[in-house]
């Protein structure tokens, strides 16, 4: 069984990390209870800085399609997707959405 990540990269608005961080905390708990683990990375190096990566992880394809499915039926995520959509100044942009499968090798 081959993991699944999908890899949010967001450039958080000048002044507005905490904020950030903070909704970020939010849609990691949702994500979590849904199925999938969850990890947030600083970049530090490379194009696009300050940047903030979300992983989120499950067990294969099958593990992505429920917990996919998970996400979008719950009610909290769609009021914190609302929230983000009606924002006239974004706390962040995202950047770079990737949706990757681990490899033998």
């Amino acid at each position: 069984m081959s993991a699944v990540t999908q890899i949010t990269v967001f450039r958080p608005a000048p002044g507005r990390i905490d904020e950030f961080l903070k909704r970020a905390s939010r849609a990691k708990k949702i994500r979590e209870r849904a199925g999938a683990k969850v990890r947030y990375y600083r970049t530090v190096s490379g194009a696009n800085l300050p940047a903030i990566a979300a992983v989120a992880e499950t067990g294969g394809w099958k593990a992505n399609g429920e917990y996919m499915a998970k996400l979008e039926a719950d009610p909290e995520w769609q009021k914190l997707m609302a929230e983000v959509r009606a924002e006239r100044e974004p706390l962040g942009a995202v950047i770079e959405i990737r949706l990757s499968e681990e490899i033998e090798v």
